[in-house]
């Protein structure tokens, strides 16, 4: 049941949602936010890593060309949510931030093509 929500359009959308939600906070209200250094920059590689992962996970196509185009996608999505907080929010725009956004991107997009219902089905097979 789980697997076939997932290769539905829903987990994205819904997901997509979330992180516009987190993305656009006032962060003045997060003071019991972990103290770690970039912790910051681990959620941004986790909320895209997700979101390219069920992206991949529920796109019908395989191939490079694909592949490519949802890291693309989602990367732009991630620039253009530091633009909305930059210019939106009293939140500020940090370029780290959008390589953040890309390296999960892109290891969304590995484990997606990697565990997917399309992926490896066995040992040395791609």
């Amino acid at each position: 049941m789980i697997k076939r929500f997932l290769l539905t359009p829903w987990p994205l959308l819904l997901w997509t949602v979330v992180i516009f939600f987190l993305l656009t906070i006032n962060t003045g209200s997060m003071e019991s936010a972990p103290k770690i250094k970039h912790f910051d920059k681990l959620v941004h590689f986790i909320l895209f890593g997700v979101m390219s992962f069920l992206w991949v996970y529920a796109s019908q196509q395989k191939g490079l060309s694909r592949f490519l185009f949802i890291f693309i996608c989602v990367a732009a999505y991630g620039a253009g949510m530091e633009w909305v907080q930059e210019n939106f929010t009293s939140r500020e725009f940090d370029s780290m931030d959008i390589y953040a956004d890309a390296a999960g991107s892109a290891m969304g997009v590995i484990a997606g093509k990697k565990i997917g219902p399309y992926g490896n089905r066995g040992r040395n097979q791609n």
